[in-house]
């Protein structure tokens, strides 16, 4: 009995790190090398495109090109980022497998939340130990506003 809660404890700590994926394509390779990063809120064509494909399986009809998108890092999901920052950790990663990268958490908001959010359209949160709540998220990015 022991020993299955040992494993039943394990396989959940396990699934819970699954939301950290391997950045390993050659087609993402190619892509980063060609983006243009700006300092523009708004994403760009090519950065649109790039987060387009690192989400292609959740983010159903979500476009990222033009988007205001906010990002977040840290153990609990609390220290502002940066595009700049997160599409430089899939650069490094993409040119040494051994730099750690994660996707992330993808946060996409409708029209109500979206207002409350100082108009941010999405959210990716990075490196984070936790889930954290949408509504958590939207509290984080009014306090920016």
């Amino acid at each position: 009995m022991i020993r299955l809660l040992i494993i039943v404890s394990l396989e959940i700590f396990m699934s819970s790190c699954s939301i950290i994926h391997k950045c390993n394509s050659n087609d993402r390779m190619k892509q980063i090398y060609q983006l243009k990063v700006d300092n523009d809120l708004l994403l760009n064509r090519s950065e649109g495109e790039y987060l387009n494909v690192i989400f292609e399986t959740i983010r159903e009809d979500f476009n990222f090109i033009d988007k205001k998108i906010g990002f977040y890092t840290g153990s609990s999901g609390n220290k502002k980022s940066n595009k700049e920052q997160y599409l430089d950790m899939h650069k490094r990663h993409l040119a040494d497998k051994n730099y750690p990268c994660d996707d992330g958490t993808l946060y996409i908001f409708d029209d109500a939340p979206k207002k409350d959010a100082g108009g941010y359209d999405a959210v990716i949160v990075y490196w984070s130990k936790f889930t954290i709540p949408i509504e958590k998220v939207i509290e984080r990015l009014k306090k920016l506003n």
